[in-house]
């Protein structure tokens, strides 16, 4: 028999060998509730109604097969995600929940529904159904309906199998749909067949927005607007597991319980924003949990539990570190009131998992914004006063010298370059002062800058001078320009002039765009140039006066700001971290309308001891005098209680911190 053919004729998929076995393992569990296949069809099992229209020969060969399985539920369950093929799991996100993560799923919705009855449990992202079908299985016969949405057959058919078998054979509770939840829930929620859900435990697709089809984003953007999630979207470059969520809420009863396997980045990207702003509007946050890392199998990504009650009221957060063995909310849990947590912590809620660092930067930071010394960088400086730099396609050609060109003369009016090709002399209108990347200035906080970008305005290659149209053609021929070519057609060289004349990209103090945690080949944080100058798009610019400049690059370097970077960066690794623009803008910096006199002159008097030194990695900076000194002149501008004391407890949790993190260099 052609058990490949068998399962295709059924609209299985994944179809392979492997998946038959499932397949038939499936029957067998179902077959134990029933008196055969042609009944089993009509039960509107996920692809099971094709059973009917097969022959009495493959009916026989089915039932032969199921009987003779010998797959339990659980490893069904488990297996069918592997059988996915690669590009279809990417595609659907096909990473369903670990061991860990679904007893504690299951041990917070137990906890929640205690002594209830006629509970309602739903999950719209089904995959193999391990979360439902556990709690329906903990709960018996406390429950009255359970549903779930799934996109793949085979999957789908698995966790009907599985939920049923749960409920001790009670078909008629269960409802599974083969299809996409953004199309089925909204069409099939009350008044439909589908009854809102006391209970969701889910983990929904974290597919890249990037790589999904544009019509299909589109769409999604429509169908959650259209139900009354708009003011949620922060940005139409959306996130999947933020769309997801807000149609789990509308799919959630008014004091529902919410439990979601969620990316961490959801807490502190734009796009987690809306969650963010959904969760404190609508909901009491129970718990958020963390584990090693994640709790999907086979993704590679930092994941968080939440646990949520929809109108639950106010109320402490638990931030949970669990292990293998977790399955309680009392285990290792930091409560929190997110409703009064200090602005700036709402940025990455990440941060609350932090003990003694978050306790310590929290009070310093308190006592400044008390004292009205620290406020929003937006409101202190404007919204516009930071900026990106510039980003240019093919650096090689833009920048000045470069790999394939050394700088062999810099006279006021003009440079003259060298290479294997020849040598050109450029004029100095077309150049641009710049930073290149951050690595070339990380001992030293002022900036020795000497290199310059090309900025050549709008005009046909052949209005150019002679040797500024030789180097464009070398950047041609050479391939080097060729990201910019493909960008930008025709005038592809003048796509830095015209970043230049519409950001204006210049200031003093320049910010990177990521940073190592690690600080092993880095002893400053942002840089300082005497006069403006741009930069390229590793770095962010702070426009605003001389003097202003040099108070916000001390407290950019300062050892406060550096724990809040620790605490509230965006982990993109295992140990680097960033802060987008619109994140900086939030964080708190002196209000420097207010830091006068002597304050301002004691932390620029010790700022101008270290703005020209070689600094050691910035971990060993530590206690050590200069840094010291930098940081108390800071605290005491800021208004600290005891200084002295203060900068002192900030290193011993700082130090905790990264040795737990293994961010302490060496």
């Amino acid at each position: 028999m052609d058990v490949v053919g068998l399962l295709r004729r059924l609209g299985v998929f994944p179809a392979s060998r492997e998946a038959f076995r499932v397949f038939a393992s499936c029957l067998r569990v179902l077959l134990g509730y029933c008196g055969g296949l042609r009944e089993l069809a009509g039960w509107g099992a996920p692809v099971l109604g094709g059973l009917c229209e097969l022959s009495s020969g493959d009916l026989r060969f089915l039932e032969a097969e199921a009987s003779g399985s010998g797959l339990s539920v659980e490893e069904c369950q488990l297996l069918v995600q592997r059988l996915v093929p690669r590009a279809e799991r990417k595609r659907y996100a096909v990473y369903y929940t670990t061991g860990v993560g679904v007893r504690f799923m299951s041990a917070v919705a137990c906890s929640y529904l205690r002594g209830r009855g006629g509970v309602v449990l739903a999950d719209p992202f089904l995959g193999s159904g391990v979360a439902l079908a556990a709690v329906a299985r903990e709960l018996g016969d406390r429950v009255e309906a359970v549903w779930g949405v799934e996109p793949l057959p085979l999957p789908a058919l698995v966790a009907y199998t599985a939920l049923v078998d749960a409920l001790g054979g009670r078909r008629e509770l269960v409802r599974v749909v083969v299809g996409d939840a953004f199309d089925v829930v909204p069409r099939r929620l009350p008044p439909g067949e589908l009854p809102k859900a006391d209970v969701i435990l889910t983990n929904p697709p974290f597919t890249r927005w990037m790589l999904l089809d544009s019509r299909y984003r589109r769409w999604l953007l429509q169908v959650v607007e259209g139900l009354g999630y708009g003011r949620y979207v922060t940005r139409r470059e959306a996130s999947l597991q933020a769309l997801s969520l807000f149609l789990c809420d509308y799919a959630l009863r008014d004091g529902g319980l919410l439990a979601s396997v969620l990316p961490a980045s959801t807490f502190y990207t734009i796009y987690g924003r809306g969650v963010k702003r959904l969760l404190k509007e609508r909901y009491r946050v129970l718990a958020l949990a963390e584990g090693g890392g994640s709790f999907s199998e086979g993704s590679g990504f930092k994941e968080v539990i939440l646990a949520a009650v929809k109108g639950g009221g106010g109320g402490a957060t638990a931030f949970i570190k669990l292990s293998e063995e977790a399955a309680s909310m009392a285990s290792g849990s930091r409560l929190v009131d997110l409703k009064s947590a200090p602005w700036f912590l709402d940025l990455n809620w990440l941060a609350f998992f932090e003990g003694e660092l978050r306790d310590v930067v929290v009070k310093l930071v308190k006592q400044g914004v008390e004292a009205g010394m620290l406020r929003p960088w937006r409101s202190v400086l404007g919204r516009w006063s930071l900026i990106r730099g510039i980003e240019m396609y093919g650096p090689d050609f833009f920048f000045i010298p470069n790999r394939y060109w050394r700088l062999v003369e810099d006279d006021e009016s003009y440079v003259r370059l060298e290479s294997k090709w020849g040598a050109v002399k450029l004029d100095k209108s077309l150049l641009v002062k710049a930073l290149r990347k951050p690595s070339l200035y990380s001992w030293r906080i002022e900036a020795e800058v000497d290199t310059y970008m090309l900025a050549i305005p709008p005009a046909g290659l052949r209005e150019l001078p002679r040797e500024l149209r030789e180097y464009v053609e070398w950047g041609a021929r050479s391939g080097v320009a060729a990201p910019a070519i493909r960008a930008y057609g025709e005038l592809w060289y003048s796509h830095v002039y015209r970043q230049v004349k519409a950001k204006k990209p210049f200031g003093h103090v320049f910010i990177p765009d990521k940073v190592d945690l690690l600080f092993r080949r880095r002893g400053v944080f942002a840089n300082y140039t005497r006069e403006e100058t741009a930069a390229s798009k590793n770095f962010y610019i702070a426009r605003c006066s001389l003097v202003e400049s040099k108070l916000i690059t001390a407290w950019l370097n300062s050892t406060l700001f550096l724990a809040m970077l620790v605490l509230l960066g965006r982990k993109i690794s295992e140990t680097w971290t960033r802060l987008l623009e619109s994140d900086y803008l939030e964080l708190p910096i002196p209000d420097l309308s207010r830091l006068r006199g002597e304050q301002a002159s004691e932390i620029l008097e010790q700022l101008s001891k270290v703005m020209q030194l070689k600094l050691p990695p910035m971990w060993a900076q530590l206690g050590e005098g200069s840094r010291r000194s930098l940081d108390i002149a800071v605290a005491k501008a800021l208004r600290v209680k005891s200084p002295e004391d203060a900068v002192e407890e900030l290193y011993r949790a700082l130090a905790a911190a990264l040795h737990a993190r293994g961010c302490m260099g060496s």
